[in-house]
C-alpha cells in the first residue's frame, strides 16, 4: 500500500496534515448538515473511517485496503452498482473497468469520482479542492491528489456529484414513492433499528430478497435499509446488500 510522497513539491508536514484532518471534523451545525447528493453521502461515509488502519484485503468496517475503502463507501451509500457491487476488488480492475467505458481522464474531477495512481496500484475518492481520501500505510487519510508516492494517473468519473441523495435533511427514515428490491450479499442480521446496537430479529441467509421501503444513515455515515424479509420488517446494513 502507498504512503504520502516525501518530495519537496508535494510534501505535507505532519503538523499541517494533522490540521487538515482536524478541520474535517464537524464543528458547526452547517458542517454537520446532511448530504444532499450521493457524492456527499459517499464522502461522508469514507470520512467516518478516518484513522482506521490499513490491512491487505480488508474492506471494513474496522480496517481497509485502498480498494476496500472505495467498495465500502459506495456500497454503504447504496451505490455499489457503479463499482460492480464489490466484484472489482483491486485498484487496477476498477481503473480498467472505468477506462474501458471512456470514463477516465486526467482533468475535471467531481465530488465522488475515484482517483487512481500508479496506473492502478492505488485508488481513492475525490473529496474536492484537489484532495482525495484513501487508505495509505498509515491508515485512512485525506491528502492532496499529488501527495502520493505513485504518480497520479486518472480520475474515474462516477457521475455521483449531480445525483441527489435519497435521504432527508432531518433524522429519520427516507420516505419513498415506491419500494424496490435488494438482496443480501452475505449472511446478515435483520435488526429492530438502524444500528448494530439494536436487537437482532433474525439472521438472513446470503441472497435473501429484501423489499426496501426506505433508508437511514447512522452516526458513522453508514446506510441502513428498512426492509421486509420473510414476512418480517426491520433494518439491514446497507454494506451487506447488493
Amino acid at each position: 500500500m502507498l504512503s504520502l510522497r516525501s518530495g519537496a513539491r508535494a510534501f505535507i508536514p505532519v503538523a499541517l496534515a494533522g490540521a487538515i484532518l482536524i478541520s474535517l471534523a464537524p464543528s458547526t451545525p452547517a458542517a454537520a448538515a446532511e448530504p444532499t447528493t450521493e457524492a456527499q453521502q459517499i464522502i461522508k461515509i469514507a470520512k467516518a473511517q478516518l484513522g482506521d488502519p490499513w490491512r491487505f484485503g480488508a474492506n471494513g468496517p474496522g480496517a481497509f485496503d485502498c480498494s476496500g475503502l472505495v467498495t465500502y463507501a459506495y456500497r454503504a451509500a447504496g451505490d455499489g452498482r457503479l463499482i460492480r457491487n464489490g466484484t472489482l476488488r483491486s485498484a487496477r480492475s476498477l481503473y480498467r473497468y472505468f477506462k474501458s467505458r471512456g470514463l477516465a481522464s486526467r482533468s475535471n474531477p467531481k465530488l465522488g469520482d475515484l482517483v487512481v495512481w500508479g496506473r492502478g496500484t492505488h485508488i481513492g475518492i475525490y473529496v474536492g479542492n484537489g484532495k482525495a481520501i484513501s487508505t495509505l500505510t498509515r491508515g485512512v487519510r485525506v491528502h492532496s491528489v499529488f501527495a502520493v508516492r505513485a504518480a497520479f494517473t486518472a480520475y474515474l468519473h462516477t457521475g455521483m456529484s449531480g445525483s441527489t441523495a435519497t435521504q432527508t435533511k432531518t433524522p429519520g427514515t427516507t420516505a419513498v414513492a415506491s419500494t424496490w428490491v435488494r438482496h443480501t450479499s452475505g449472511v446478515a442480521s435483520l435488526r429492530r433499528g438502524a444500528s448494530v446496537q439494536y436487537a437482532r430479529i433474525r439472521s438472513l441467509a446470503s441472497g435473501t430478497r429484501l423489499v426496501v421501503s426506505g433508508k437511514r444513515v447512522d452516526a458513522r455515515g453508514r446506510t441502513w435499509y428498512h426492509v421486509t424479509a420473510h414476512g418480517r420488517v426491520g433494518w439491514v446494513a446497507g454494506w451487506l446488500t447488493r
